[in-house]
């Protein structure tokens, strides 16, 4: 989860750094942002799922079950926040 980028030094960048580790070692991830804390946008759901993977055929099969999860939560989510963005 990296929430919160930029805020904890003040460097979008720097924040990073972590994550950079990971993928760089070539670690399979899911990477959660959050974007709704940094924009001001509380309650707007602004944020990103990234899927890193070696495999084409386990992103397609995230891909699927995040599909699935995401229909039974919301058909319609908002777009305040993509639209300011």
């Amino acid at each position: 989860d990296s929430a919160y980028q930029g805020f904890a030094s003040g460097d979008l960048e720097k924040d990073a750094a972590a994550v950079r580790l990971f993928a760089d070692a070539g670690m399979e991830m899911l990477l959660a942002q959050s974007y709704a804390k940094n924009m001001g946008l509380y309650g707007e759901r602004v944020g990103a799922l990234s899927v890193l993977s070696k495999d084409a055929g386990n992103v397609k099969r995230v891909e699927s079950q995040l599909k699935q999860v995401i229909r039974a939560m919301y058909s319609s989510p908002p777009r305040h926040g993509a639209e300011i963005a």
